[in-house]
């Protein structure tokens, strides 16, 4: 009896465990249909909330805030889409604590406000470590 066939057998296995065990991360990375504007525009207020929270600027922590809010929800309705529920439960944090900043700015709780600000930016991290292609970082 010949062993090339069961040296190609384990090959075989091994190369379709690769490409299966390949494939959820591949996929994970596949965001060519995300919105990048988006993505932009919402990098880019999250680096003015916390800054307009501390100085008490409470229009513009309020309209950051909106900004923020729907990023977080284009981002649940586009990982809902494709089955990722981390991606979804992230999202959800995330407006949640927004929502949180809002109604703290509200009455006047700045320094709470800043905190909890402070949690959505990490909760925008925790995504990305998770989704963001590291050559778009």
């Amino acid at each position: 009896m010949s062993r090339t066939p069961a040296y190609r057998n384990f090959f075989t296995r091994s190369a379709l465990c690769a490409v299966l065990l390949a494939t959820p991360a591949l996929a994970a990375l596949d965001l060519r249909d995300y919105d990048d504007d988006l993505m932009r525009d919402l990098e880019k207020t999250i680096k003015y909330f916390e800054p307009d929270i501390t100085a008490q600027n409470s229009q513009a922590a309020k309209e950051d805030a909106e900004i923020l809010l729907d990023g977080f929800r284009y981002t649940e309705d586009y990982f809902a889409k494709r089955g990722k529920d981390d991606a979804v439960a992230i999202s959800r944090d995330g407006s949640r604590l927004i929502t949180d900043v809002v109604q703290k700015v509200e009455k006047g709780e700045f320094d709470a406000a800043a905190a909890s600000a402070r949690e959505a930016t990490q909760v925008c991290k925790t995504c990305h470590e998770i989704y963001k292609p590291r050559l778009a970082r």
